[in-house]
């Protein structure tokens, strides 16, 4: 959806911390449900997204947007 016309999908891995998602473009047959669970708990989560394109690394840092975050922040506009 991104627009990346050469970019093969099937080369793409994911990892969330030390869990390993998605290998190949899809789920990894070895990715345990209680894996990911533990990670997302985690206050901060690294997300390492390997396009399979080459040695480039760049870092984006975010934050939450949870509920709460929302929240707050809306009540600046009202």
């Amino acid at each position: 959806y991104a627009g990346i016309d050469d970019l093969d999908q099937t080369g793409i891995d994911l990892y969330l911390d030390d869990v390993h998602v998605a290998v190949q473009g899809g789920r990894n047959p070895a990715y345990r449900e209680e894996d990911g669970q533990r990670v997302m708990k985690q206050s901060e989560i690294n997300v390492r997204v390997v396009l399979g394109r080459g040695a480039a690394v760049d870092t984006v840092w975010t934050c939450d947007f949870s509920h709460e975050y929302v929240t707050i922040n809306a009540d600046y506009r009202s």
